[in-house]
């Protein structure tokens, strides 16, 4: 078994026999060049395993002769330790405390069952309320949409305002995480389910002809899915989540049908690089919504996350949509705040 560690001009070779050092500046290192320094067997296996075992972010693994002759250090890139939430991808590790995300929407060419190039804003708030080490409740409520749009049969303008969502209903969710990382490169598992249902409902105003129209005045809808998390090499950490959402009794939100009953998968992946005592962390995730068949949107969001303490954080990201549904972007600013 053979470990090499470069430090500075000198070469370090260690086999299980023998330690052998070579000075490539020109310079004698002792003696004689190349000399042989034995070592005894049981020195080289500390060595040899010291490099075979795993460190966490921030520690060192190290091994040193008895004699202090030769050390060899492996520093790791240390780690931050904040609770970092991407935008729309969730954490299957359960929260530590209460914790409430504030969130606004600023979204362009949304498609609704009567109406589409949908220009508007968004905002909402979820409280997260840990039950156990392993189980935690969401609510989510969205409480305020406004914006502008274009009927689908006339083409008249119209105003759209009122106090809720347009796909994203008041919900109440369950997380249970049933597989929890001892050690980095391992994965968090959790699965969720939950249900939510329409409170208030979206005035929908015709410019031209000053009619009135409710849209989403009824609804509920049934959300169910997998999440997962990894903390990976160098500070990267991976959240993926894979599920579900079936809505039935809706009123006018299906983009691409008449339908009052539909269902649509609920995809998406994130990668956050966090090094410790960073100002800002970069992000990037993958949001996928549909149906596979008539409606599907795929968005790209590059976004950053900044840390405001040890209890707070802040994220902002711009989200570019790369198919014909859904919103074409969509920006987003989302405060993340631990009790």
């Amino acid at each position: 078994m053979l470990a090499w560690v470069c430090r500075a001009d000198l070469v370090y070779i260690i086999d299980l026999a023998f330690c052998e050092c070579q000075y490539s500046g020109g310079k004698l290192l002792s003696l004689k060049e190349n000399m042989k320094i034995k070592i005894s067997s049981a020195i080289t296996l500390v060595s040899s395993v010291a490099f075979a075992l795993p460190s966490q972010g921030g520690e060192t693994a190290s091994a040193k002769s008895a004699k202090g002759g030769i050390e060899i250090v492996l520093p790791v890139a240390a780690c931050s330790t904040h609770e970092i939430q991407p935008l729309f991808s969730r954490y299957a590790q359960t929260v530590k405390s209460w914790t409430l995300r504030a969130g606004y929407r600023d979204f362009r060419d949304v498609e609704l069952q009567e109406a589409d190039s949908f220009d508007g804003t968004t905002l909402d708030f979820e409280i997260i309320v840990p039950l156990s080490e392993r189980l935690q409740v969401r609510f989510y409520y969205p409480y305020s949409t406004d914006g502008d749009a274009r009927h689908l049969n006339s083409g008249d303008d119209l105003d759209i305002d009122g106090d809720g969502g347009v796909l994203d209903f008041p919900s109440l969710i369950v997380d249970y995480q049933f597989r929890q990382a001892s050690l980095v490169g391992e994965y968090n598992l959790a699965a969720y389910v939950g249900v939510g249902n329409v409170r208030e409902y979206l005035v929908a105003t015709n410019k031209t002809t000053g009619d009135i129209d409710r849209y989403s005045h009824r609804g509920s809808v049934f959300l169910f899915g997998m999440k997962a998390d990894k903390q990976l090499n160098d500070c990267w950490t991976f959240v993926g989540n894979v599920g579900g959402r079936f809505y039935w009794d809706s009123d006018d939100i299906h983009p691409n049908s008449d339908s009052d009953q539909f269902f649509l998968f609920d995809l998406s992946t994130a990668w956050i690089y966090a090094p410790v005592n960073a100002w800002i962390y970069p992000a990037i995730e993958a949001v996928y919504q549909g149906d596979i068949s008539d409606y599907n949107s795929l968005q790209i969001v590059p976004q950053v996350i900044i840390p405001m303490g040890s209890h707070v954080d802040l994220n902002a990201g711009v989200s570019v949509g790369l198919l014909n549904d859904g919103p074409s972007t969509e920006a987003r600013v989302q405060l993340n705040v631990r009790f």
